[in-house]
């Protein structure tokens, strides 16, 4: 198929703000289209050339797409420049340049999707000396044989800034009509693509196998697995309702969530709730897993958290300056880390996803080796709500975040990527009348004024409606923006950027941003309660009430923010 019709399809989407008119286009679009070309459609409609988990990047610097334009263009650097700096865009600039290109050169062909993504793939694997000549060429000759607008998308695809509102539940959908001719069945869609999130092999799947191919997609070894999550409740008291009889209470700690596949050739590969590959962030403990567990083959999760000399937990912050991409062997001496382990989803060979929790906390306990560095989660098995509330406030004093409570019932199964009653988490900040903490995300932000002239003033942040797949405005957030994190802030939003209103947003006039962003950034607030509000769409209309930005949540996505559905059940607890 050639690239220009997927571009046709683009700039439609690009104009579209309805979620339900792109779904329906997408899918109109998909079901005519070549079967073995919806594959490659779905990953390049998300600006990618393959599941983020596999954590392929183009590498190219600023000045090698720069030039890669100019010599498609047929111009100067310095002219390309100039109109990069009157855009502010480099796929707008690619199509400018491109469409004042001289006319001896004209296009050598057209190009397929499939040239575009085989290309995009080589551009991805050049590496060593001379890698950015090589694809700088490459690119260029891409742009060379692509129309204007062409040539705006390929760039965007390559620089990881196409933003046209489209997330993976908008494709999964779109699958859903187009070959299944039932939006419901989405959910059967989504439920496989928990379990392995590549739209590349689900879409292939559906097309080759239909649902019956899809229901047999289950846990391999080296591919992610969306991770489960737990519900809230407003009162401890809760608990024996939603999880009668006896439950296993855990440590909630302040790290990161990390999930651990080692296959049979011994390779181990770590995963962060987002799904990206952080193996090469924490060598030592890949270290511990190799020595520690003793298994073949394996996917766990744990919590990685910081500690000290004594090996007490240090604050998150400290944690993630050991995401980084150099200097591993440095800070690997200087924040020392410790893996809590709490759940086992795969064991040489044998899927545990069905498998009720006790009895993969019982497996897990017979393969760990307990150590400094690596250790099960602190943990009591009760009924007894006084007893819950003393090992939480335990684990308050020994410094950590809250506890976990896990149901033991026979039907006590592994929901990836599903927020269920199988797990709740109590953290010290419910415990309290009058303050409790939101994972919130990004959609806008406010000029400031005064000494906050020239910068960001607030930020604009929404909860995710997880059933509609919308971001609903819930506040705006300036109070705990320190001026180091204003400087911070444009730099780390520029990326997502965009010139009008996100299609998945929903926002009442009042509350328009000076600046749109793509909800990709999420943010953890603290506020004081929960209010109803005429100006924002959360739920019912609710908003927080004095929120205060606590830290950057660099590993969660957007979708896994808190939802408004989870607001709204704790406004009428309140």
């Amino acid at each position: 198929m050639d690239f220009q019709k997927l571009v046709e399809l683009y700039e439609e989407l690009e104009k579209i703000s309805s979620g339900n008119s792109m779904r329906e286009i997408l899918a109109d679009f998909l079901k005519r289209v070549p079967p073995e070309d919806v594959p490659i459609i779905s990953y390049l409609t998300l600006g990618q050339i393959a599941s983020p988990y596999e954590g392929i990047v183009m590498g190219m610097a600023d000045k090698s797409v720069l030039k890669a334009i100019a010599t498609a263009g047929g111009t100067d650097l310095s002219k390309v420049t100039k109109i990069m700096h009157e855009t502010g865009d480099a796929g707008l600039t690619a199509e400018k340049v491109l469409q004042k290109k001289p006319q001896t050169l004209v296009p050598l062909g057209k190009v397929t999707i499939h040239e575009l993504f085989e290309k995009l793939h080589k551009i991805a694997s050049s590496t060593g000396t001379g890698s950015q000549d090589t694809k700088m060429n490459i690119l260029a000759s891409l742009l060379q044989k692509s129309t204007p607008a062409g040539a705006k998308y390929i760039i965007k695809i390559t620089l990881g800034t196409l933003r046209m509102g489209v997330g993976d539940m908008t494709v999964l959908d779109a699958l859903a009509i187009a070959f299944t001719s039932d939006k419901k069945n989405k959910e059967l869609l989504e439920a496989r693509y928990n379990i392995c999130p590549d739209l590349g092999i689900i879409a292939q799947t559906l097309i080759k196998d239909g649902l019956k191919g899809i229901d047999k997609i289950d846990i391999h070894v080296g591919t992610p697995i969306k991770m489960m999550l737990a519900q809230r409740i407003e009162e401890l008291e809760e608990v024996a309702k939603k999880m009668p009889g006896k439950v296993t209470v855990e440590a909630k700690y302040d790290g990161e969530r990390i999930q651990a596949h080692k296959d049979k050739k011994g390779k181990i590969t770590l995963f962060s709730r987002n799904l990206d590959t952080i193996t090469d962030q924490f060598p030592d403990l890949v270290e511990y897993l190799e020595k520690q567990i003793d298994a073949k083959e394996f996917v766990l999760e744990g919590e990685v958290i910081a500690i000290d000399a004594q090996g007490k937990p240090l604050p998150f912050q400290t944690l993630m300056q050991r995401r980084r991409k150099y200097d591993i062997k440095e800070f690997r001496e200087k924040i020392p880390v410790q893996l809590k382990v709490f759940d086992l989803l795969y064991l040489n060979g044998k899927s545990y996803l069905d498998v009720p929790y006790y009895q993969r906390s019982a497996q897990l306990e017979k393969i760990i080796q307990v150590g400094k560095h690596l250790s099960l989660t602190d943990r009591k098995i009760t009924d007894d709500i006084e007893e819950m509330n003393e090992f939480f406030q335990k684990m308050l004093q020994s410094g950590y975040e809250g506890m976990i409570i896990k149901s033991r019932a026979e039907d006590s199964v592994y929901q990836a990527g599903t927020r269920g009653w199988n797990w709740i988490k109590w953290k010290k900040e419910y415990a309290k009348d009058l303050s409790d903490t939101f994972d919130l995300v990004i959609i806008g932000a406010y000029h400031g004024q005064g000494n906050r002239s020239g910068k960001y003033g607030a930020v604009l942040c929404a909860s995710y409606n997880e059933k509609e797949n919308l971001f609903e405005t819930v506040c705006k957030v300036g109070t705990g923006l320190t001026d180091e994190l204003l400087e911070e802030l444009p730099k780390k939003l520029a990326k997502y950027k965009t010139d009008k209103k996100p299609a998945r947003v929903v926002i009442k006039k009042e509350m328009e941003p000076n600046i749109w962003f793509e909800p990709k950034i999420v943010i953890e607030v603290l506020a004081a309660e929960i209010t109803k509000s005429p100006y924002h769409t959360c739920a019912t209309g609710l908003a927080l009430r004095f929120p205060r930005f606590v830290h950057f949540r660099d590993d969660k996505k957007a979708e896994q923010a808190t939802t408004s559905n989870e607001i709204e059940k704790m406004a009428k607890k309140k």
